[in-house]
Parts: structure tokens; C-alpha cells; sequence
């Protein structure tokens, strides 16, 4: 039998290998959880409605997701997608138009993924109108008629059928049989406004008027279109197109691009243009027909809502652009504060602005308009925005330099809705705080207790903020730390500078004693001497001859009830020369006229030779 002995490090590396092929069978599992399915790749939507693109994804590990979108490849447009409907990501696409028809793919990304996530496949949209075929005649007297489209519309749809303007009842199926030569149209339940144009059935003389829509809502001060289709008898001319308005006005409008159209303009749109619209033609055969009934137009201002009107800060509020109808072209809506486009955190769906959550910059006034009708906006609305003081500060005057006995003012000023009621001014000592008084401001005497740091605290019904601490010392205060500082910084040069003369001096003794030694060509001196004298610190000494000797001083006299000022400087004093080769000089530092000395011994003299 064989034995194999493994070392720790080969225990190590085949752990290691062990988690990684664990790590990579496990994610290779997991793989399949991360995709996009559709429960439909063909949709067919109609002109003008709204369509919803089915979508569902996953994936394995929460928080892994980064972003997701809807991507349409034709055209490349970009949806972005709300991760908060997880795991749907349908999309809702409103008023489809031609422009919409497309291929569209969901994708995401994660943490995990460089690349996007999606399926191979997209949903193919496709949108159609409604348009009325006649289908050939299965009995006499008997014609069949189908609500065409482009694309399947879903199989469940009940339709809506028009015989000359007037609504056929119990006909709710695609298609149905006719016995009468008439115009007929149909539209979808529900979406009745998005009628087919009226054709004649059988393909004979008929008469016929199919209005674009039968309600229009429009803003006050726009513009707006009345488009019709007509059908007359083919043996005659029309000789005259008109609108009627309330059955008592006369319009004349204008011919559009589509054959058999007419359209009636109005503008600057008042109160006055509400009701009822109906389009007649007349032959020249003496024959005439009326688009009964007609349609009707209702006229609104905008005017903004919110759901509260004072709240606080962090609170959500609503703001709605309402109007008294709703208006026909799903327009988008522009929302104004103070005058200037909102273009920063809030958003903003349909005809509604949501402030979640409301912050003390929202507060103002508030308008709104519709894209295209800037000029037309809505009277302003105010949102005042309640808060705790923010932004305190605590200020200092003083009436001249602040010293003992100044007198100083303290200000505090703050940003708050509504005002502060009430400041509070304490100073710290220690680790307690000592109340000295209350209002916007206070005076007092500056004294050594009053010296500190000081802070204020503003207060409202909200709440209250204390603001950063203000420091202010007496001149005493100020000079004491510098007095001590500068007496330790001449104490450190004056000993360095008494070594450096010590070894100097030293080094000379040593040369002269030398020279005495080795040659008699004549005596040089050199002595260092220290004692203590009575006044003149450069007189003679009596105990020994001093003829060849010059004498240099350093004299320290210091008080203690004398201030040392911050300039003190040390001065280098030439003293009279006493003959030919004596040179005196005294280094005196002297901290007041009056300075006595405290110790005699502190005097220090030394002597070198001329050079």
C-alpha cells in the first residue's frame, strides 16, 4: 500500500481548486435564471389606443440588478425601465400612432454581466386603423360588411357599427349583413371616437358624414381642427360645404388632403365656441345632407391642484394640472416654479408633479401649460413649505479691538418657516453649558468671565438648531500664553548661546597654552572669566594684571511683575574702547527700563585677545 503524505500548502490548493469548481458548477447552474420571457412576440394595436407590450424577467441574486430598458431597433429609441414593478417589465406605450410600429427587446444588467441580458427575440408591434370592406353578397338584398385592420386585433373585441351617423344596436361582431343602400362605419367598444370613415353599402349612390370625433376638448386661447368624410351621390356636383354651429351660425371651413374631407378651423378658442358642430353639403341637383349629430366642443382653462397647500418639509405632496374636460390630443404638461421650467429631482406623470419628499427649495409658486401652448399656462399657485431652523449663526461685533472692558455683541441668524420665536445664548465651561441670555442679540462687558466659546440655539414650533461656536478672549487672555512662550523660547536660546561661548573660550585656552609651550617669541593671553560685580560690568579686576584682555557681557535681568513684550529683541551694545588693545562689548537683553537684577551670579564675562 501506498502512502501519500500531503503538506499544508497542497491541503490549501486543493481546497482552493475544490471552491472553484463548486463556485463556477453553481453558477453555471444558476445561469438560466437570468432571462427575459414574452408571453407574446406579435402585437397589434389600434391608432389611438393604448397598447401594453407583456414582459417578465429574473434574476438570481437580490440587489445584482443595475438598470434595465426597452429598446426599439428601427428607430433606436430608449425606454427606461422602473425596477419597482419587479418582476414585470411590461411596457405601456398611450395614443399609438404609425411611428410606434416597431420591433421592441427588454434588457438588463447586473453586477455579474458585462453585457445585456435579453431574449433572442423581440415583440413585433404593429398598428392599424379601422377601415369598412363590403364582402360580396350571399343572398339578395343581403350584402355582408367587415371592420377590417392591417394585423389581428385580439379575437374578444366587440365592435360598434354606424348606419348613416346612427348607431346600429345588438351589432357588436366584426362583421355583420346589411339589407339597405346606406354609409356605414364602425369602431371599436370603447374607443368609439376612433371611427372608420363612413363608406357606401352597396357601392352605390349613398349619403354619408363621419366626424374625426364627436367630442373635442380644447384649451382656452388654442386652436383647434374639425375634420369630417363625406359621401354623396356620384351623379351629382356638390355645389355648397358649411358647418353649422348650435343650428344658428354659418362657418365655412376648408378642404383637407384626404378625398371627400373638409375641415373647419378654430381659433383663439373662448368660451363662446362650446357646442354642438354639424357638417352639411348640398347638390346641385336641389338635394342636401347633414352630419346629425355632429360634434361637440368643450372648452377648459388649466388650473393647478394640490392636495395640501402649507405642509412640511419631508412630507409628499401632489401637484395636478386639472382642467374641466379632458383634452383631445393627450398632450404633455410643463410645470413651471416661480416663472422657470421644473427641471430637477421631482417627476412628473400625465398631468401631475409629485414632491416626495417635499424639501424647504420647494416652496413657491406653481404653474403649468401644455407642450406646444407655453403661452397659455395656468394662474400660479403657492406652496408654502414649513421647516425647522436650518443654517443657524452665531456673529460677533465689537465697538472697537476686543479687549478687557469692550463691550460685545452677539447675533444670531437662521433660516426657518415659520420664524424662530425664541434664541438662546449659552457659553461653555467645561462640559457644561451656562445660559447668558436670550433674544436675536446680546450686549455685555467683555471680561475675563465672560471670555469663551459661545453658540446660540434657534427655535420655532418645527424645532431647533444650535449654530457653530464663536471663541472671543480679553487681551490678558491672549498675552499670557504668548508671554510664557516667548520667555521659554529666550531661556532655550540663552543656554545654547552660554555653551557655545563655554567651548569656544575653552578652545582658545588650549591654542594660547600651546603656543606658550613651543615658542618664546612673545606672551598671548587668553582668559574667560566669571564673577559677579557690583555696577559696571566692564571694570577691571584687581587681582591679577588684565592689560591684554577684552571683556564681552551678557547680562539677563527679567521681573516678575514686568510684562515681557512679544517684540523683545537682543541687542548687541558696543562699550568704549579703555585702550590700544582692550575692545569691550556688552550683549544686554533687558525686559524694562526699570529690570534689577534677581542674582548677580547671572552675570557672565568672558575675555578673548584682539585679533
Amino acid at each position: 500500500m501506498k502512502t501519500i503524505i500531503m503538506t499544508e500548502q497542497d491541503m490549501l490548493l486543493k481546497g482552493m481548486k475544490g471552491f472553484l469548481v463548486h463556485f463556477l458548477l453553481g453558477l453555471t447552474a444558476v445561469q438560466c435564471e437570468w432571462n427575459v420571457t414574452y408571453s407574446s412576440t406579435h402585437v397589434c394595436g389600434l391608432k389611438g389606443v393604448s397598447v401594453v407590450l407583456p414582459c417578465t424577467y429574473q434574476y438570481s441574486y437580490e440587489g445584482a440588478y443595475l438598470g434595465g430598458e426597452w429598446y426599439e431597433e428601427k428607430s433606436g429609441r430608449v425606454i427606461q425601465h422602473s425596477h419597482s414593478t419587479y418582476p414585470d417589465c411590461s411596457l405601456n406605450i398611450d395614443n399609438l400612432s404609425d411611428g410606434d410600429s416597431g420591433v421592441y427587446q427588454f434588457r438588463f444588467y447586473t453586477v455579474l454581466h458585462l453585457k445585456w441580458i435579453t431574449s433572442e427575440r423581440g415583440i413585433t408591434l404593429s398598428v392599424t386603423d379601422l377601415r369598412v370592406e363590403e364582402v360580396v353578397a350571399q343572398k339578395q338584398h343581403q350584402t355582408e360588411v367587415t371592420c377590417s385592420t392591417s394585423c389581428s386585433l385580439h379575437p374578444d373585441l366587440q365592435y360598434v357599427w354606424y348606419k348613416t351617423g346612427q348607431i346600429l344596436q345588438d351589432r357588436t361582431t366584426a362583421s355583420i349583413l346589411v339589407y339597405e343602400v346606406a354609409s356605414y362605419s364602425c369602431a371599436v367598444r370603447g374607443h368609439e371616437a376612433l371611427r372608420s370613415p363612413a363608406v357606401c353599402v352597396p357601392d352605390k349612390q349613398c349619403w354619408g358624414v363621419t366626424y374625426s370625433d364627436e367630442n373635442i376638448c380644447v384649451l382656452m386661447g388654442s386652436s383647434v381642427d374639425i375634420l369630417c368624410t363625406y359621401l354623396h351621390p356620384r351623379d351629382d356636383r356638390i355645389s355648397n360645404m358649411f358647418w353649422y354651429h348650435n343650428q344658428k351660425s354659418i362657418m365655412y371651413g376648408y378642404l383637407g388632403k384626404k378625398e371627400n374631407s373638409f375641415t373647419l378651423r378654430l381659433e383663439d378658442i373662448r368660451q363662446s365656441h362650446s357646442g354642438e358642430y354639424t357638417f352639411r353639403l348640398t347638390t346641385t341637383g336641389g338635394q342636401g345632407f347633414s352630419g346629425v349629430p355632429g360634434v361637440t366642443i368643450s372648452v377648459t382653462d388649466l388650473q393647478v391642484w394640490a392636495t395640501l397647500d402649507t405642509v412640511k418639509e419631508g412630507d409628499k405632496v401632489t401637484l395636478t394640472c386639472n382642467t374641466t374636460c379632458t383634452l383631445s390630443n393627450n398632450p404633455n404638461f410643463i410645470w413651471y416654479k416661480n416663472g422657470q421650467p421644473v427641471t430637477y429631482k421631482h417627476t412628473t406623470r400625465d398631468n401631475k408633479l409629485h414632491l416626495d419628499p417635499v424639501s424647504s427649495e420647494d416652496a413657491g409658486s406653481y404653474s403649468c401649460a401644455v407642450k406646444g401652448d407655453e403661452s397659455l399656462s395656468s394662474a400660479a399657485v403657492s406652496l408654502n413649505v414649513r421647516y425647522k431652523p436650518k443654517n443657524v449663526l452665531a456673529s460677533i461685533t465689537a465697538s472697537s479691538t476686543i479687549e478687557e472692558g469692550s463691550v460685545v455683541t452677539l447675533t444670531c441668524s437662521s433660516d426657518a418657516n415659520p420664524p424662530v420665536h425664541t434664541y438662546t445664548w449659552s457659553m461653555k465651561s467645561g462640559a457644561e453649558s451656562l445660559v447668558m441670555g436670550t433674544g436675536e442679540s446680546v450686549s455685555f462687558n467683555l471680561t475675563s468671565n465672560t471670555s469663551g466659546l459661545y453658540y446660540c440655539e434657534a427655535q420655532n414650533e418645527l424645532g431647533s438648531q444650535i449654530s457653530t461656536e464663536v471663541v472671543f478672549q480679553t487681551d490678558a487672555d491672549v498675552l499670557l500664553p504668548a508671554i510664557v512662550t516667548t520667555f521659554i523660547i529666550l531661556a532655550v536660546l540663552l543656554i545654547l548661546g552660554i555653551g557655545h561661548l563655554r567651548k569656544k573660550n575653552v578652545e582658545s585656552i588650549t591654542r594660547a597654552t600651546n603656543v606658550n609651550t613651543q615658542s618664546d617669541s612673545g606672551p598671548m593671553y587668553s582668559t574667560i572669566t566669571a564673577r559677579a560685580t557690583a555696577s559696571d560690568p566692564t571694570q577691571r579686576a584687581t587681582s591679577c594684571d588684565q592689560d591684554d584682555i577684552k571683556y564681552a557681557s551678557v547680562r539677563i535681568n527679567l521681573s516678575k511683575t514686568q510684562e515681557v513684550p512679544l517684540n523683545s529683541t537682543v541687542n548687541m551694545v558696543p562699550t568704549s574702547t579703555l585702550d590700544n588693545n582692550i575692545v569691550y562689548t556688552s550683549v544686554q537683553l533687558l525686559t524694562g527700563s526699570a529690570a534689577t537684577r534677581a542674582d548677580d551670579k547671572g552675570e557672565i564675562y568672558s575675555a578673548v585677545h584682539k585679533s
